[in-house]
């Protein structure tokens, strides 16, 4: 991103970077094509977790060039965004806000005279389906079970918030050994977390050993009470199944800030769904992490700059070329 408020074409960022000895870069696509305009190039810092997601790092590494990131930036903001999600749907204030600020429940009566709240009890409108202390209560947190899929930074942080609510944590990650974690974590195979979690959330990379993980057959060994909650990628579940399930009622409802395609088109069914909250891809967008992400960037291009190396690079296979 530029001060010209988007993400560049190839062409843009070519013209940009091609006399670069160092680039920091978040968004904008650093394709072979540019690469190969970019000639002076000497290393890529890229403000990402993943650098993969708009870097050609294969062609990268055959140019001999190190990419320094910053794993775990968000995990914090992706774990507090992902508690919020789950009270969102659950606890219908997503459904709320909206069922307010399009009249839905709301009528002509004039509830407040000479300053003073006349009823101001419970949220009774003019029929049954206006009473909302009734029509949208949803399960407390304390004692439900949360499953993670996926127990990496994100996923270890969100155990840590969901262990403060008094939820019992389960959690799937072949690569974790259970004397590794948190005696209060129980690690489980995949199926039985999805049977016996009442929020499933999702916390995996796309690769090859994740993509479409979360299948059509383990998301219908959901419980119909339970919710999903997906902040990570769309690549490792079944969203058709899901969709058909929400549509169908098996599941209580889902959460979700990825999406197959990205935008959602206007006519995509998720968009009628009324157990759905839905966010534009935002869950690890914070403020903070920014900061701390620039400072670490800065201090590992400098070191190399000046003929030193960061410890780890994303890219440790630049060094063979």
């Amino acid at each position: 991103m530029t001060e010209l408020g988007r993400i560049l074409t190839e062409d843009e960022l070519a013209n940009a970077i091609e006399d670069c000895d160092a680039i920091i870069i978040e968004f904008d696509p650093l394709t072979k094509k540019v690469l190969d305009r970019a000639k002076k190039l000497k290393v890529i810092a890229s403000v990402r977790g993943g650098a993969h997601a708009n870097v050609d790092v294969d062609a990268v590494t055959k140019r001999g060039i190190p990419i320094f990131n910053v794993p775990g930036r968000n995990q914090d903001t992706v774990a507090d965004f992902t508690i919020g999600m789950m009270i969102a749907v659950s606890r219908g204030i997503a459904k709320g806000n909206l069922l307010i600020k399009n009249r839905v429940i709301t009528d002509d009566k004039t509830y407040v005279e000479n300053g003073f709240c006349v009823t101001d009890v419970n949220w009774v409108g003019s029929t049954p389906e206006k009473f909302a202390y009734l029509q949208y209560k949803g399960p407390t947190l304390a004692g439900k079970t949360i499953g993670l899929v996926g127990f990496g930074a994100i996923g270890r942080e969100t155990a840590k918030r969901a262990l403060a609510f008094d939820m019992k944590v389960l959690a799937y990650d072949p690569f974790v050994k259970q004397e590794d974690i948190s005696v209060e974590v129980q690690l489980v195979e995949l199926e039985e977390l999805m049977a016996a979690s009442d929020f499933v959330s999702i916390h995996l990379p796309v690769n090859d050993g994740t993509r479409g993980i979360v299948s059509a057959d383990m998301l219908s060994k959901m419980k119909v009470t339970a919710y999903l909650i997906n902040t990570a990628r769309a690549a490792v579940m079944d969203y058709d199944k899901l969709i058909d399930m929400l549509q169908k009622e098996e599941l209580a409802g889902a959460a979700l800030d990825v999406y197959p395609v990205e935008p959602l088109p206007n006519n995509h069914p998720l968009l009628e769904l009324d157990n759905v909250v839905l966010t534009p891809h935002i869950g690890g967008c914070s403020m903070d992490p920014y900061d701390r992400s620039y400072d670490k960037l800065f201090t590992e291009l400098k070191l190399f700059l000046a003929g030193g190396m960061p410890e780890k690079v994303y890219n440790p296979e630049f060094a063979n070329y």
